[in-house]
């Protein structure tokens, strides 16, 4: 090693102690001029000798100013969402059911619930490989140069396996009060909005001017790790900045101290004392924070009982009230969404609710309003559900003369008789014009496929133009024709036209669930381009039919999380020409409806053809999802049921029912040993 390369390595070590002390434990080690000297002193040699420059170097904080295009990229970890509760009772109720179902005493951890961004960091070899946005829980957008930015996220790691670890960005109350008012000219609602920017800016050096924090709460390890409290340690261990405020509930109590500063022991019956201290507390908290997170402390407890598709059986959420304004209601109007469904609306004198101005509020449906008995003129309180959606609460004082809100027979839009269907009413017409601009608002949307420069006041400019009235219309109109209209210039033009090509460059999954089709979301998208690779197995499959004519549902049914419901869907919407030509159409148009080469699996598909079913605990696949995503990468199948369709049962310990009709069944039992054999010889 030269010497050059050896005062680059002393450098880097010194910044990565100081980085750690202020923006980890908020106890600097060294003056600010002092860490300038250092920090300056790398750049500059990095700069003179690239051939030491690495991706974990400090330098790499700064922030670059090449334009990232945020690239999504699957998760390799599960990203779910968490079950909400919003009283002590029902909490208890979700504790006891759990007690119930395992039989058996279970330990507590609560954390707080940070309002910001969440995101995930992937670890390979010790060093920091990408960082995702949650997205939709199975792809994300690759925020990793910006990631980078935030001073407190490890670089390197002393853990040479791979590591993913869930977080949570966010920005402090009084950064963001500084921040807002200095340098965004008040923009900003709260500090939620404000992180979730940021972590998503085109330019990584952008993000460096943001002052973003993060808290990682979950450490996805290779080893044997048992409990909750150890996966925070751990993380604590290699520094990363987890959140000390943390509390321990059990009818058995096993800990007396613990490695944070914060830290609650007590029993169950505790936990309402701490939820009604944290409520008070939040407050005085440099962060917000929207409730606390209660999760089970052991880990085989939380296999056996599993998760849904959106929430883990062994997580909930408890949200703390939301804060309530009063005003009055200057009237009521109805909004009519893509598929038709029919919401009424309150629209109200401003009032400022949790950092931001409200001006509308959801009803709901008819029922609703019924049951508040509201109408024009009434004076109300309103929420924030879950601190996002506006809500009308209670009517506190009825108007002069005021009845209550009464539904129109006919849809404000189109004219059509309005129909009521359980609690809601729907406008059916397929042509109502309400719904074509919704559907366009969607198509466009972010989390589809993302054209920011067709805003909703652009779009509805364009619509009631009718200009874009469909999806295909995006790419068919000429967009030069707008210079004709005031607010157009030539570079707005362009930036419209250069958005709209861009988005040419969605994968099949996005497209497909871009459509905004009823039943046919990010995961059902994501599964049927995994399983029929492009859009024309799909069509030739829903217009095949049995030997009694009716159509084929075993080809989608028997896709794992693909119910009977959501089949029919499928079906109907790609037998339906109105759906085929707006394929055929974005197909002329460039979009690709196609499975691409770079989404394959490219490993060996020697499991193609089998079914499997995972059951019990494992020690090397903690999740065991990542014994499921072995199989499917390897071309199996993994099903939720056992049949006589099933062609292995991969047994852990402890696996339950699911073994006795397996052995029934005469199927083949894999147990964990076997697996790993299996997987490594790439034989079955």
């Amino acid at each position: 090693m030269d010497n050059i390369e050896k005062e680059i390595l002393e450098l880097r070590e010194k910044i990565n102690k100081a980085d750690y002390a202020y923006y980890v434990l908020s106890s600097p080690i060294m003056s600010d001029s002092e860490y300038d000297k250092l920090f300056n002193r790398l750049l500059e040699l990095e700069n003179s000798y690239p051939q030491y420059k690495t991706p974990d170097s400090p330098t790499q904080r700064i922030g670059s100013d090449i334009d990232n295009t945020l690239p999504e990229r699957n998760h390799s970890i599960p990203v779910l969402s968490l079950d909400k509760c919003y009283s002590i009772a029902s909490l208890y109720d979700w504790y006891k059911k759990n007690v119930e179902k395992i039989n058996n005493d279970i330990e507590l951890i609560i954390e707080p619930k940070i309002d910001g961004a969440g995101v995930v960091l992937y670890y390979e070899d010790g060093i920091l490989k990408y960082a995702l946005t949650r997205g939709n829980g199975y792809s994300g957008n690759d925020i990793t140069e910006n990631i980078k930015t935030i001073r407190s996220v490890p670089l390197r790691i002393n853990y040479n396996k791979n590591l993913a670890v869930r977080g949570e960005v966010y920005i402090n109350k009084e950064d963001f009060k500084e921040f807002n008012e200095k340098y965004a000219d008040g923009i900003y609602s709260n500090p939620r909005n404000l992180a979730s920017g940021a972590v998503r800016r085109l330019k990584s050096k952008e993000a460096a001017l943001f002052p973003l924090n993060i808290f990682c709460y979950e450490g996805y390890f290779e080893d044997i790790i048992d409990t909750h409290l150890e996966n925070i340690i751990r993380l604590k261990e290699l520094d990363f900045p987890v959140n000390n405020y943390l509390g321990y509930f059990s009818n058995n109590i096993k800990y007396q101290s613990l490695p944070f500063d914060n830290f609650t022991i007590g029993n169950i019956r505790d936990i309402e004392n701490f939820i009604e201290y944290f409520a008070k507390k939040r407050e005085s908290l440099k962060y917000e924070i929207d409730g606390l997170v209660i999760k089970i402390n052991d880990l085989k407890t939380r296999e056996i009982l599993g998760e849904t598709s959106h929430h883990p059986r062994w997580a909930i959420a408890y949200k703390f009230d939301a804060p309530l304004a009063e005003t009055k209601v200057i009237s009521i109007e109805i909004q009519i969404g893509r598929a038709g469904r029919v919401t009424p609306v309150a629209n109200l004198e401003p009032v400022e609710l949790s950092g931001s101005t409200i001006s509308r509020a959801t009803l709901h449906n008819m029922e609703y309003v019924n049951a508040l008995g509201i109408n024009a003129g009434d004076t109300v309180t309103i929420s924030k559900r879950g601190d996002v959606i506006p809500a009308v609460e209670e009517v506190i004082d009825k108007g002069v003369n005021s009845s209550t809100f009464v539904m129109p027979e006919r849809c404000p839009s189109c004219g059509e008789k309005l129909i009521k269907e359980g609690a809601h009413h729907f406008c059916l017409n397929e042509e109502c014009p309400a719904r074509l601009l919704g559907t366009l608002q969607y198509f466009v949307g972010r989390g589809q496929m993302d054209i920011e420069t067709l805003g909703d006041k652009t779009l509805e400019f364009l619509f009631n133009k009718g200009f874009i009235r469909k999806i295909y219309d995006i790419y068919e109109f000429d967009y030069y024709k707008l210079l004709d209209f005031e607010g157009f210039k030539e570079k707005k033009i362009e930036n419209i036209i250069k958005s709209v090509e861009e988005s040419k460059k969605k994968d099949f999954k996005t497209i497909l669930y871009s459509l905004g089709l009823k039943d046919i979301g990010p995961k059902v998208a994501e599964l049927l381009a995994n399983n029929f690779k492009n859009i024309d197995n799909i069509i030739k499959f829903c217009n095949e039919k049995d030997i009694f004519g009716n159509p084929n549902k075993e080809k989608f049914s028997s896709i794992y999380g693909i119910g009977d419901t959501i089949t029919e869907s499928i079906i109907k919407h790609f037998s339906n020409p109105k759906t085929i030509d707006l394929i055929e159409r974005l197909r002329k148009n460039g979009l690709s409806f196609e499975l691409r080469e770079e989404n394959k699996i490219e490993s060996e598909q020697f499991l193609k053809g089998t079914k499997w079913v995972i059951t019990g605990s494992f020690s090397n696949f903690k999740p065991r999802e990542k014994a499921a995503f072995l199989i499917k990468q390897f071309g199996g199948e993994v099903v939720d049921a056992v049949s006589s369709k099933v062609n292995f049962l991969l047994k852990g310990e402890e696996p339950g029912s699911k073994l006795n009709k397996a052995k029934a069944l005469g199927i083949k039992i894999i147990d964990e040993a076997q697996f790993v054999k299996i997987i490594n010889s790439k034989t079955l």
